[in-house]
Parts: C-alpha cells; sequence; structure tokens
C-alpha cells in the first residue's frame, strides 16, 4: 500500500521569459520537506534564459503555448504524479508547502489552496498589495486552489483555456460546483514579481479587465464578487485598517486607481465582445 510520503506530487511551472526569478522558484521547489515531488517546466518559447535555467532543477522541460492555462493542461497530461501542483514561475515556497499540503488531502480534502503574498520589499505598490492579499487568506470567496488531485483536476478537464484573465478563480468555481472539498495550509508562497512600475502595474489592470470579460460571461455571480470596490473582506479585517491608517488610505486611494483602469478595460472588453456577436450575426 502506498504510503502519503511515497505519493509522488507534480509541480508544473508556466514559464515565458522568467529567468528573473525562475531559479529561486525552483530551488525552493527541491529544498522541499516533503522528497517525492517531480518538477516539469512548461516554456511559452522564452527569448531569455529561462529554458536553460529550467533544465538545471526540472525533471522535464516542454515547449508549448499559447498561454498559462494551456502550459499547465499540458503539464499535467505529461505528469505522473498523484497530486498536481500549480507554482508560478516568480513565487519562492516555503519548504513545508507541499508536505502540509499532502497531509490535509488526507484530511478528506480534494484541493487545496497554498495562500500567495507578494514580498513587500519589492516596493510601495507590493507593500500596498500585501496589505490587502494578507486579508484573503482562508477566504474560499477570494482564493483558488492550486493543489488538486490529478484525477480531479483531470475530471474538470483542467483550466479553460478560452480564459485568460480569471482562470484560477474559474477553476475553483467548477471545484465547488462538482461538490469537490478545497481546504487551506499554513505554510505560504511568496510573490517575488510584484510590480515596481505604478503605470504599468495599471495598463496590466487595464488589460486584466478587458480580458476578464470572457470569465464574467461564464462566472456571473462570482465576477459581481470579484468586482466589488468593498469587499466582505475588507469589513472583516477592519482593525487592519485601524491599526495601520496611512496604509489604509494609500490602499484606499490605490483601489481608486486600479479599479478605474481595470473598469475601463473592462467596458472596452465588453464592446468588442458585443461588436464581434453583432458581425457574426
Amino acid at each position: 500500500m502506498e504510503r502519503p510520503a511515497d505519493e509522488l506530487v507534480s509541480v508544473i511551472v508556466p514559464t515565458r521569459n522568467s529567468a528573473k526569478h525562475l531559479s529561486a522558484c525552483l530551488a525552493s521547489v527541491r529544498r522541499q520537506t516533503y522528497a517525492s515531488v517531480e518538477i516539469l517546466v512548461i516554456d511559452n518559447y522564452s527569448s531569455d534564459e529561462t529554458v536553460q535555467i529550467a533544465r538545471e532543477y526540472a525533471d522535464q522541460v516542454f515547449q508549448r503555448g499559447p498561454e498559462r492555462s494551456a502550459q499547465v493542461n499540458f503539464g499535467v497530461k505529461q505528469a505522473s504524479g498523484k497530486y498536481a501542483y500549480k507554482v508560478d514561475s516568480d513565487f519562492v515556497l516555503d519548504p513545508r508547502v507541499i508536505e502540509s499540503c499532502v497531509s490535509e488531502i488526507h484530511r478528506g480534502f480534494d484541493a487545496i489552496v497554498v495562500h500567495n503574498s507578494p514580498d513587500p520589499s519589492v516596493g510601495w505598490i507590493a507593500r500596498l498589495r500585501k496589505f490587502e492579499v494578507d486579508m484573503y487568506k482562508y477566504d474560499i470567496g477570494n482564493s483558488s486552489a492550486r493543489f488538486v488531485r490529478t484525477t480531479v483536476f483531470e475530471s474538470l478537464a483542467g483550466f479553460d483555456e478560452t480564459i485568460t484573465a480569471g482562470e484560477d478563480y474559474d477553476f475553483q468555481s467548477r471545484l465547488n460546483a462538482a461538490g469537490y472539498k478545497t481546504g487551506f495550509v499554513e505554510p505560504e508562497a511568496q510573490h517575488l514579481g510584484e510590480p515596481t512600475s505604478f503605470w504599468e502595474h495599471m495598463r496590466k489592470y487595464y488589460d486584466y479587465g478587458r480580458d476578464f470579460v470572457i470569465y464574467a460571461n461564464k462566472n456571473p455571480s462570482d465576477a459581481r464578487i470579484q468586482l466589488r470596490f468593498v469587499r466582505q473582506t475588507y469589513l472583516k479585517h477592519w482593525r487592519e485598517f485601524a491599526r495601520h491608517p496611512i496604509i489604509g488610505c494609500e490602499f484606499f486611494a490605490y483601489n481608486v486607481c486600479k479599479f478605474a483602469f481595470g473598469g475601463v478595460g473592462f467596458l472596452a472588453g465588453r464592446w468588442k465582445s458585443r461588436h464581434r456577436l453583432a458581425s457574426e450575426v
């Protein structure tokens, strides 16, 4: 009989020009306290040193596009593990993450949320994002599982490859709808690749808002939660705002900008979608 410590975990890392943080990411996977791990890097035809770095750490390296959902789906098909764990190429894992996930699975869960927290040393945007993101820990309404039984992943046909913004939330919605149980672990992954340029960050939110339309069309009720300016979790963590009033005010101003750019992008995406549908009639 296979013991929990022997059950293989397949770590799927989608990459594209990810050389800056990839070595730190993959090294953190190799430092896990859980030994039975394979690493599969699925690269989207990078033009930097991503592939060379991947080959130093990974068990298998593939090239595949056109975007991360398709990369992860392809990676799971190549994997041998009982569990699949999607790890972004700019994440660094606490050494106990995988061991904790396997342990939690054996408590009766089908999928596990690993909290991803920004590295505040990157800059002021990362500091504000950490203030927000850390409120979402253990909050299933604003989280999505990345560690999952491979059979469960396959039963849901993986990530929806038509969704390029919100694909994690879509996957979690389908997990919930299918009746699968999602758990949480205490160890975290740290996000090193937080933005440093305000305007580039806002442009990213514009693009995210524009692409979010596909997710919203498929998940209207969940999308309304994601599009709320004041989320329930902010009210739940009101003491954080009271303890850090300056950061709270900065976060409010940041959120105004984020929603403004994202909202304009969302409206542009809506117009484009309706224009395309009208032209097809």
